[in-house]
């Protein structure tokens, strides 16, 4: 008898722990052998602008075929909308999942069902795809929300595109500072051009073995700090500047370029600020050739943005690499570091030419 009661009770918990388990998994996701992915590079498990695992927001996902014949696919239409806007004219057709089926189908004849109960990827506001009307329907009764085409959806989409963004920058503020830490202590301290999306940069991580071996979470972190390391950044040891201010050489904006900002503050009453240390030094030779009549000696403070921390630090003290293939806002750049060691590292994993002091520094080298 106490055997049966052990038996009911062990099976009766494993019911509980599978019930658990399907509570916590969410709507979107799929087994592997569920999904469809499409791409069959490295990038083949997440979004190409996101970097989320596409099995994990399956549900959600589409696929944009280019012109060319590439293909990328995406966590939701929210990741979607952000290539439309920009590639638009190079898209030749776009699927989505059909949520009961899974299979991929014409995102153009799909009908959508737009803020229902069901979670929404990217988004507080769902939007999950049907090939047949009547499916869509019976989902709307079930979970709420309202039927569109791809067109409104995609609109809509892109009208909450910021609002959206805002919410997620949030969430990835957290993760970056994780992924700055993970960065430091398991991947190789190499620096890289900018990347155009969370996805390229996880590729990169990928491609090159960047980082010991990582979970997932924490490789969607590192990503994330890559692709925008001043998510991680402490914003109270950056150069602060107003974002109507202007670099008095090249008349760009210099808030722009927050990575790359340079100042020099004249006689502790006049500041001016720049949007590269390239331009700074320009300034720096010759004020008078930018209508202004200062001398050295009135300069009471230089500072620039050190490239790895991108805290701000004395520009004196500070050592540059020349040449390198990494480009700044007005192309090649003198790129600040702290210690020499660090520019020396970087020099050498990005073909710079000199490593300089700032005394170092001529008036010939910045044109």
């Amino acid at each position: 008898m106490l055997k049966k009661l052990l038996v009911l009770f062990t099976l009766m918990l494993l019911s509980l722990s599978s019930l658990s388990a399907q509570e916590n998994k969410m709507f979107q996701t799929v087994k592997p052998s569920e999904a469809t992915l499409v791409k069959s590079d490295s990038s083949k498990a997440f979004c190409n602008v996101c970097g989320m695992h596409l099995t994990k927001f399956y549900k959600t996902s589409h696929v944009s075929t280019f012109k060319n014949g590439h293909k990328e696919q995406y966590c939701s239409i929210h990741c979607q909308a952000h290539i439309d806007d920009e590639y638009s004219n190079k898209i030749e057709k776009v699927e989505v999942v059909d949520t009961k089926s899974l299979k991929l189908i014409d995102a153009k004849t799909a009908t959508y069902v737009v803020g229902s109960s069901k979670k929404g990827t990217m988004s507080p506001v769902s939007k999950y795809a049907f090939e047949k009307k009547e499916d869509a329907l019976l989902f709307q009764k079930n979970f709420g929300g309202k039927i569109h085409s791809f067109d409104e959806t995609l609109k809509i989409a892109k009208n909450s595109l910021s609002k959206d963004t805002m919410a997620v920058t949030k969430k990835r503020m957290m993760m970056a500072k994780k992924g700055k830490k993970i960065y430091t202590s398991m991947c190789k301290q190499d620096k890289f051009p900018e990347f155009n999306s969370i996805g390229e940069s996880k590729q990169y991580i990928i491609d090159n073995k960047l980082c010991k071996t990582l979970k997932a979470k924490m490789q969607q972190a590192v990503a994330i700090y890559l692709y925008d390391p001043l998510l991680a950044a402490n914003k109270d040891k950056m150069i602060k500047v107003n974002n109507d201010t202007k670099c008095p050489v090249c008349g760009m904006f210099v808030s722009k370029y927050p990575k790359w900002v340079a100042q020099i503050e004249v006689s502790k009453k006049d500041s001016h600020y720049f949007d590269g240390v390239k331009d700074m030094m320009k300034f720096y030779f010759n004020p008078s050739k930018f209508k202004h009549s200062h001398k050295a000696i009135d300069i009471s403070k230089m500072l620039v943005t050190d490239y790895y921390s991108l805290n701000a630090i004395d520009a004196k003290s500070a050592f540059y690499v020349i040449g390198s293939n990494i480009y700044g806002p007005m192309g090649e750049e003198l790129i600040p570091f702290k210690t020499k060691k660090e520019a020396n590292d970087f020099s050498k994993s990005h073909f710079g030419k000199k490593v300089l002091k700032f005394e170092d520094i001529k008036e010939e080298f910045l044109y």
